[in-house]
C-alpha cells in the first residue's frame, strides 16, 4: 500500500509494543499491530477511512457497542477522526462539545480511563457527559491515550451498552489497537504533504474548524480569553440543546450574539 507506518520496532517508548498473538475468552483471537493494519488495509478502498475501519475492527474484536478515535491539537481542541458507527460519533462529538468525558481525560492526562457504569458515581466527574451518554445507550466506558513518546495525539474511546470493563486479556488487546491507531495516524500524515493534512484527517478537522474560528471571533468581539470564549460557546450549546458546530456557525454569521459586551463592528 505504500503507507509509512510506525510499526512495532519503531514505536516510541510510550507506545504499547506488539504483545504477540493472544487469545481471549470465547475463542476470540487478538491480533498484533501488524495484523490489525493488514486487516484494515484489506478492507480499504470502499470509501471508508482507515481510522473508521480500525474502530469498526476494534469494536467487532472486543464485542463493544462503539469505538471512537479523536485527535487533539496543542490548544486542546478535539476532532473525531474515526468511529465504528453513529453511536460512537455521537458519544465522541458529545465530549468535544461539552469538554468532558473519558476520551477527554485520557488525552489530557495521557493515561487510561475506566468507568464501569455511568449510572453510578459518574455525576461529579462528568456531570454533563454521563447522563447524555446513558441516554444514548452507553453504560461502561474506557479510553486510551494515543501518543508517540511525549507527544499527545488523541485518544481511543471504548464504549459498551452494559456495565462492566475489559478483562486483562481484552485490555491488552485494546492497548494493541491503540498502538495500531497511532500507526494509522502517523502513517496517514506521512503520506500527506508537508503543508497539508491527509484527506482522511483533513475532512473531519475542517468540519469542526468553525468552532475554533468562532472561539477566536468571540474572544476578540467580547474581550474574552480563548478558554472563556469556548466555555461560552459550550454553555450556549448545552442550554439550547444544540450541536456546538451549529452554535459556532450562528456566531460567525451574526445570527447569534452570546455576550452583552460583544462589540459592534466599526
Amino acid at each position: 500500500m505504500g503507507f509509512r507506518y510506525l510499526l512495532d520496532g519503531d514505536a516510541g517508548p510510550d507506545v504499547a509494543p506488539d504483545p504477540g498473538l493472544l487469545l481471549l475468552p470465547g475463542d476470540m483471537n487478538v491480533t498484533t499491530v501488524t495484523q490489525i493494519l493488514a486487516t484494515i488495509h484489506g478492507q480499504s478502498g470502499g470509501g471508508t477511512s482507515l481510522p473508521d475501519l480500525l474502530c469498526m475492527d476494534c469494536a467487532q474484536t472486543l464485542r463493544l457497542t462503539a469505538v471512537g478515535m479523536t485527535l487533539t491539537n496543542t490548544a486542546g481542541h478535539r476532532t473525531v477522526v474515526g468511529a465504528s458507527g453513529l453511536i460512537a460519533s455521537r458519544v465522541e462529538e458529545l465530549q468535544s462539545d461539552v469538554g468532558e468525558g473519558p476520551s477527554v481525560d485520557a488525552s489530557l492526562a495521557s493515561r487510561s480511563v475506566i468507568h464501569d457504569d455511568l449510572m453510578i458515581d459518574s455525576g461529579a466527574r462528568w456531570p454533563i457527559f454521563a447522563p447524555a451518554a446513558v441516554a444514548a445507550g452507553i453504560r461502561g466506558v474506557s479510553a486510551l491515550p494515543l501518543r508517540v513518546g511525549g507527544v499527545r495525539l488523541g485518544s481511543l474511546g471504548l464504549y459498551r451498552s452494559s456495565p462492566g470493563h475489559l478483562d486483562d486479556a481484552q485490555s491488552d488487546t485494546a492497548e494493541t489497537y491503540a498502538a495500531a491507531a497511532v500507526a494509522v495516524l502517523v502513517g496517514l500524515q506521512g503520506e500527506a504533504t508537508e503543508t497539508a493534512l491527509h484527506p482522511d484527517l483533513a475532512a473531519p478537522m475542517a468540519y469542526r474548524a468553525v468552532i475554533h474560528q468562532a472561539t477566536g471571533f468571540l474572544s476578540v468581539k467580547a474581550s474574552l480569553e480563548m478558554s472563556e470564549a469556548l466555555l461560552l460557546l459550550r454553555a450556549n450549546a448545552f442550554a439550547a440543546d444544540r450541536p456546538l458546530v451549529d452554535v459556532a456557525h450562528d456566531v460567525l454569521s451574526g445570527q447569534l450574539r452570546l455576550h452583552p459586551e460583544e462589540k459592534e463592528d466599526d
